[in-house]
């Protein structure tokens, strides 16, 4: 298959995943249930979902045995995005959904500083001026949140995102692998976390048709586009079209719920993403300037 082909194909996979994703946050609202709640009907039925994508993708028997036998790093990933799972809705609950897409926009940068740190891997010029400028935008949105009463939400998105960012190096250094079967143990294992606090049977009529669509269509259906992308695009336009989260749920929840940002959460998140896009965008320039 042509590179060009692949490189649509790895297109259209992440920019389909990221549209289809980016309602989490609003339906997470709607529902309305606590925590512990959200976290075990979104954990389990999102569990259901992936494992039943895993099948369809692998086959019954390669499917099963992937599901079954996780490498160690499929189970680093599977516990940082339990882990990840749990602080995200704790987030949402908490502080500015904008608030929360913005912080969790840096994983791509916490991961870059955890590969120089464990693996060694060089960090270029840009990559340390840009961790300047989002220190900086970071500051004002939590600044912002201090008003409001939204920091532990936002500490909350920065464990979110610094879990991804675990997840990400070790999906990148183990790329031949197929991590979505990690994904399916990570929703099932934050499902067995909420377990014993969760109130099941409290969602009935339009909240529980809404995670049922959330949990069985919109996050196994996304995430499995998300995680296959890398396969035909390169790590950093991958990263490029996942930033359109970071705008595209808020903008849901503004729609629908009319919450709008601080003017904080607005300058500190658009030099945020600005500046993501710009480090993202001199990366995809100096690969090909490489491969030239």
């Amino acid at each position: 298959m042509p590179t060009t082909s692949h490189k649509m194909k790895g297109v259209l996979l992440c920019l389909c995943g990221i549209i289809l994703l980016s309602p989490d946050s609003l339906l997470l609202r709607l529902i309305g249930a606590d925590l512990w709640t959200l976290a075990f009907w979104r954990g389990g039925l999102s569990a259901v979902g992936l494992a039943v994508a895993v099948l369809l993708m692998e086959g019954r028997q390669p499917g099963q045995q992937q599901l079954l036998r996780l490498t160690r790093q499929g189970v680093v990933v599977a516990v940082s995005f339990a882990i990840a799972n749990l602080a995200f809705i704790f987030s949402i609950q908490n502080t500015a959904v904008a608030n929360t897409l913005v912080i969790m926009s840096l994983s791509p940068l916490f991961a870059a500083l955890l590969s120089y740190f464990f693996f060694r891997e060089p960090i270029s010029t840009g990559t340390w001026l840009a961790a300047v400028a989002i220190f900086l935008g970071l500051t004002m949105v939590f600044y912002g949140s201090l008003a409001t009463g939204g920091v532990v939400g936002d500490l909350a998105a920065l464990v979110t995102s610094i879990c991804v960012a675990i997840s990400l190096v070790l999906m990148r250094e183990h790329r031949d692998i197929s991590m979505v079967p990690a994904l399916a143990w990570s929703s099932g294992l934050a499902c067995l976390a909420a377990l014993p606090f969760a109130l099941p049977a409290s969602l009935s009529g339009t909240a529980l048709m809404l995670m049922l669509v959330l949990g069985l269509i919109v996050l196994p259906a996304s995430l499995t586009m998300i995680g296959l992308a890398p396969r035909y695009l390169p790590a950093p336009e991958v990263s490029l079209i996942l930033r359109l989260e970071a705008l595209l749920a808020p903008l849901w929840v503004w729609l629908v719920l009319g919450e709008v940002p601080s003017r904080q959460t607005l300058i500190g998140g658009g030099i945020i993403l600005a500046t993501l896009i710009c480090l993202s965008l001199y990366t995809i320039r100096m690969q090909r300037g490489r491969a030239a």
